[in-house]
C-alpha cells in the first residue's frame, strides 16, 4: 500500500485530506509540524509527502530543501499544498525540490490526480534502482547479477558476465528442423547395436522385375 505523509497544521484540512486518501486506498500518516514530519520520515520513509508551506517552527520550504540535500530522502516525492498562490511562491517551492505545487482551496479530485501523476513519474526511476537480496546485487540497467563481496554470480557454473546479451527488441527464433531426404539410404543401428543399411525401396534393387 502506498504511504502518504500529510504535513498540515490545520486539523480540519488534515482530517479531510486523510479521509479522502484513505478512501482512495492510501496509507496515511499525519504530522502537524516540521518536527513531527521529520520524525515520521526518520521512522518510515513514505512514498509521497503532501507538504504545507506555513508550519509551526521550520517552514515546509526549509523542510523540502533539507530532504533534497539528504541522500536518504533525496528521491522523496513532494507535493506542496499551500495557500501561497503567487507566482514567485510557486517558483520558490518548485526550486526547493517540490515535484508539484497545488494551492488552497483545492479540489480533492485534482489532488488525487496530481498524486497519481507524481507517483507515475517516479515509477521508472524505481525500476533502475539496484536491488540487493540474499547477498546478491541485481542491477536492472546493466542486467548483471553480482555477489555482495564484488564477485561474479554464477548460473549453473557459468559466470553471469559470460552470458551473452540479446540485442534490444530481439526475440527467440525457432531453429529449422532438418527433414530427411527420400530415396537416399542412411545408416541406422539394429536391435543388437550393429550398423545396417536401409532396405531398398520396393521395386528397386536385385529382386526387382526389369523390362526385357
Amino acid at each position: 500500500m502506498t504511504r502518504v505523509l500529510v504535513v498540515e497544521d490545520e486539523p480540519a484540512i488534515a482530517d479531510l485530506i486523510a479521509m479522502n486518501l484513505r478512501h482512495a486506498g492510501y496509507e496515511v500518516t499525519l504530522a502537524a509540524s516540521a518536527e513531527q514530519a521529520q520524525a515520521a520520515v526518520d521512522g518510515v520513509l513514505p512514498d509521497l509527502v503532501l507538504l504545507d508551506w506555513m508550519l509551526p517552527g521550520e517552514s515546509g520550504l526549509q523542510l523540502a530543501r533539507r530532504w533534497r540535500a539528504d541522500a536518504r530522502t533525496r528521491g522523496l516525492s513532494i507535493i506542496m499544498l499551500t495557500a501561497r498562490s503567487d507566482e514567485a511562491d510557486k517558483i520558490a517551492g518548485l526550486d526547493a525540490g517540490a515535484d508539484d505545487y497545488l494551492t488552497k482551496p483545492f479540489s480533492t479530485k485534482e489532488l488525487l490526480a496530481r498524486i497519481r501523476a507524481v507517483l507515475r513519474r517516479k515509477a521508472p526511476e524505481a525500476l533502475e534502482d539496484v536491488v540487493e537480496v540474499a547477498g546478491l546485487r541485481l542491477d536492472p540497467s546493466t542486467r548483471r547479477v553480482a555477489r555482495g563481496d564484488g564477485g561474479q554470480a554464477r548460473a549453473h557454473g557459468v559466470p553471469a558476465a559470460a552470458l551473452p546479451d540479446d540485442p534490444p527488441g530481439a526475440c527467440a527464433q525457432p531453429r529449422p528442423v532438418a527433414r530427411p531426404r527420400l530415396g537416399r539410404p542412411c545408416l541406422h543401428r539394429g536391435a543388437h547395436g550393429r550398423r545396417a543399411r536401409q532396405a531398398p525401396a520396393r521395386g528397386a534393387g536385385a529382386g526387382a522385375v526389369r523390362p526385357p
